[in-house]
């Protein structure tokens, strides 16, 4: 889902080298701004959160209860930034 919100961000006037900073303008401008779905941003935020919990916490291993529905809602993310692209008609 990160690099799915990188894309758009290409013609953006915006960098960051973190990823909240890029997550926290993509749901600003394009989900805020109503360029795409609430719903997409919120599993956006959904997925950040669980991979900073395992990846920076100790003892912290997802369960298949909390990756499961992600990945569907990945790829609903990612075919929804695809089409958003294609629409504004930018390669990826």
């Amino acid at each position: 889902m990160f690099y799915a919100v990188l894309a758009p961000l290409v013609n953006e006037p915006y960098a960051s080298s973190k990823h909240i900073g890029i997550i926290t303008y993509f749901n600003r401008h394009f989900i805020k701004g109503g360029l795409l779905p609430v719903a997409l941003g919120r599993a956006l935020n959904r997925a950040f959160e669980l991979r900073q919990r395992s990846d920076y916490r100790e003892y912290v291993e997802p369960s298949l209860d909390q990756v499961e529905p992600l990945i569907e809602e990945s790829k609903a993310f990612i075919v929804a930034v695809k089409d958003y692209l294609a629409k504004c008609h930018v390669g990826l």
